[in-house]
């Protein structure tokens, strides 16, 4: 009769104990809310009055900070003036929304607001005074106008505002101390039911905990008769769970191939008993055996575990279901083959044997590439000597096309002589004091020339993220990135070839630097793409014939790539050109002691306008200009420039500075220089020219049309600056600053 009864007592009971665990948990809520409302109002209480606090501290730095202007003149006494009128309006609303509860004192504080503008207004027109007519008139000034009186009332109405505040902050105190106790007993109640339900739980759970032992040992019984049935089997047999493929079951053999015993083994899955890449593949298998509902015959399977010779298994998985049809166990039965396996271990001696007589050859090739290397060295000084004299026309001919073979020799040279020091291990790398934007800007700026000769714009964004000076192997990343970079310029015949480099992730002790070069050229075709990075192939026959190559340079790029280690890679479509990455890892230089602050230059007083048909080079230019402070806009052609000039001129937004591209397709650069000079408004702007000729244009012609300058396209980092800090001190102020 107790037996019956008992699920109704327990469901009763339960209930119950959900019911005041409900209650205890909603007044314990609505004790701690209004205790954190309290604390939160004291918190506000406290904020404000430190607001207050820092108005009256801003209002007298600003006050001292302007009479010191007006003594002394330097600018940079105007510094807590300027900051106490951008923090004052923003703290008064800061202030005003944390008492928005009293109206008494958001009057007050508005009549506070109404004094700190008026006394604000009166510093300024005595700076501008100071600044537009001289010390005297601002001294007379201040002493003509004084604004004690309003300076007096500005004070008295603070402190009656902190004594306020002060007297709600002790109201809240007293209002979060009551709510404190309640919520302290509140939860001293909620404590002591829930312990005295904890207590009745316990009781139940030990009760079940008897009937689950009983359980068990059934259980327990069956598993120990179908152990004795496989013991004695030859083969290695496991029993896994479909749910997490653990073990369940295991015999003898299993216990002697797999080294464990009966007790280690239960329990575990593959990751805990395989090593290397079997235990994920083991995996995928199972679960495709239980998804499939179907046996798998596994011909040859290796299980390799630490300490022990390998063994070749042959085995077979069986899904096993429950009644309901779902799988619910896989048996795994495996045979030993080791031994019909020995014969094709030989064949693996043999492959080895191979790979030794490779490394050998390439042994002899860097012995031959050093032999080539020395009397090549004497061909290509020698012709240098013979170019430096005096030769025909036809002879300067022959000569320079036995140095252009001799160098494309030499490169080949050293490329099989990097290749085979990799080959053979003995390929070092070094540790430096790496410059990445000089780099960067050096191998742009060495295939210019060949970029410009065949009309493919070249272009480099290095990102201001990027650390100035790294350390690594500097000649080894210059070589990768003038490998991939070269490669693009060969193999693009018009369009753009653009180098990017940011930042890809950082630790507190390296950075990893991607690279990245996209050109529009010829692309790879989809099935040469699996190839592109092994030794003496090219991505197509027809290509090496007609742009040149070994098949190693790319090949040497990945190794050395891969000893940085880094990762290299490369996106490609047929026909509309490729991208070529590498993401490389440079250890960071740590600086010791005080750091130097370089003072900045006025930059804020100049607006740049760019002008350049190359997305990409407005790009690159607007981004430098806003780490140096300059505001800056940028536009795609000469017209519309001139369009934004002359109506920002009218609205008295002045761009005191353009920089414009040489070649552009509606108007070149000297003909947009000459609307500028004809145009009276307009003829005093400075105007750079970005070419990619060191003389853009005759000395005479540059001075007529008032040119301020010429940098190099794609422009380099010291250039752009060195050139805007020679003209940037003589802008006059724009009318719209401050």
């Amino acid at each position: 009769m107790n037996k019956h009864l008992e699920p109704r007592a327990i469901a009763f009971c339960f209930g119950l104990a959900v019911a005041i665990l409900s209650w205890t948990s909603l007044a314990s809520y609505w004790s701690t809310h209004q205790l954190v409302r309290s604390f939160d109002s004291v918190i506000r209480a406290h904020q404000a009055l430190e607001d207050v606090q820092y108005i009256q501290v801003l209002m007298e730095s600003a006050e001292s900070s302007a009479r010191g202007y007006v003594i002394t003149g330097l600018s940079a006494r105007l510094d807590p003036y300027r900051y106490a009128r951008f923090m004052v309006p923003y703290k008064l609303r800061e202030v005003e929304t944390l008492i928005a509860d009293h109206p008494q004192m958001i009057k007050s504080l508005q009549r506070l607001g109404a004094l700190l503008a008026s006394h604000l207004a009166y510093l300024t027109h005595t700076v501008d005074l100071r600044r537009s007519q001289g010390y005297e008139v601002a001294a007379s000034w201040i002493s003509t106008e004084d604004d004690s009186s309003k300076r007096d009332a500005m004070e008295h109405l603070l402190g009656e505002i902190q004594q306020e505040e002060r007297s709600q902050l002790q109201h809240r105190w007293i209002f979060t101390a009551e709510h404190s106790m309640k919520t302290k007993a509140v939860l001293l109640f909620a404590t002591a039911i829930t312990l005295g339900l904890l207590a009745w739980v316990f009781g139940l759970l030990r009760k079940e905990n008897a009937e689950r032992q009983q359980a068990q040992n059934a259980t327990l019984r069956a598993e120990a008769f179908l152990q004795s049935i496989i013991e004695r089997i030859p083969y290695m047999i496991m029993v896994k769970e479909a749910t997490n493929l653990r073990l369940t079951m295991v015999n003898k053999a299993a216990e002697e191939w797999l080294g464990r015993s009966e007790k280690e083994l239960l329990g575990s899955n593959e990751f805990d008993l395989k090593i290397h890449d079997q235990p994920l593949n083991a995996v995928q298998k199972d679960r495709h055996v239980l998804q499939d509902g179907k046996s798998v015959d596994i011909a040859e399977e290796p299980l390799r575990l630490a300490g022990k010779e390998e063994r070749i298994l042959h085995t077979q998985k069986i899904p096993m279901p429950d009644e309901n049809g779902n799988p619910a166990f896989l048996l795994s039965i495996s045979e030993d083959i080791t031994q019909r396996k020995q014969a094709e271990r030989m064949l693996e001696l043999s492959r080895d044997s191979a790979i030794e007589s490779a490394r050998l050859k390439s042994e002899f090739i860097r012995n031959m590439s050093h032999e080539i290397r020395t009397p090549l060295a004497i061909v290509i000084g020698m012709n240098t000597l013979l170019l430096d004299t005096e030769l025909s026309d036809e002879q300067r001919r022959f000569a320079a096309t036995v140095q252009r073979a001799a160098d494309g020799l030499s490169n080949l040279s050293k490329s099989v002589l990097d290749f085979s020091k990799i080959e053979a291990g003995t390929f070092a790398l070094e540790t430096q004091e790496v410059n990445v934007r000089q780099i960067v800007e050096g191998v742009i700026t060495m295939l210019a020339e060949q970029a410009k000769a065949k009309g493919v714009g070249l272009a480099g964004l290095i990102y201001n993220e990027i650390p100035s000076v790294v350390l690594g192997d500097p000649v080894r990343f210059r070589q990768v990135l003038a490998q991939l970079l070269g490669n693009a310029v060969k193999f693009t015949a018009r369009g753009e070839i653009i180098v990017r480099v940011t930042e890809a992730k950082q630790t507190d002790s390296q950075v990893w630097l991607h690279c990245r070069i996209t050109d529009t050229g010829i692309g790879i075709p989809a099935e040469t793409q699996k190839h592109l990075f092994e030794a003496f192939r090219q991505g197509d026959g027809s290509h090496t014939r007609r742009f040149g190559g070994t098949g190693l340079g790319l090949a040497i790029s990945k190794r050395i790539v891969d000893l940085m280690g880094g990762d290299i890679g490369f996106e490609s479509v047929a026909e509309q050109g490729s991208s070529f990455w590498c993401t490389i890892p440079f250890n960071k230089r740590h600086v010791h002691g005080p750091s130097v602050q370089v003072p900045s230059l006025p930059w804020s007083r100049a607006r740049v306008l760019i002008v350049d048909e190359n997305e990409t080079q407005r790009q690159w230019v607007r981004q430098q200009l806003s780490t140096w402070a300059v505001a800056s806009e940028a536009v795609a052609s000469g017209q519309v420039a001139l369009e934004l000039l002359r109506r920002e001129q009218k609205a008295g937004r002045t761009f005191p500075i353009v920089i414009v591209d040489m070649h552009m397709t509606d108007m070149d650069a000297i003909i947009f220089a000459r609307a500028l000079k004809n145009d009276a408004a307009l003829s005093t702007t400075k105007v750079f020219v970005m070419s990619t000729s060191e003389e853009p244009l005759d000395p005479d012609t540059s001075a007529s049309l008032g040119f301020a300058g010429c940098v190099s396209k794609p422009p380099k980092l010291e250039e752009l600056y060195e050139r805007l800090a020679s003209v940037i001190e003589k802008v006059p102020n724009p009318q719209h600053a401050a």
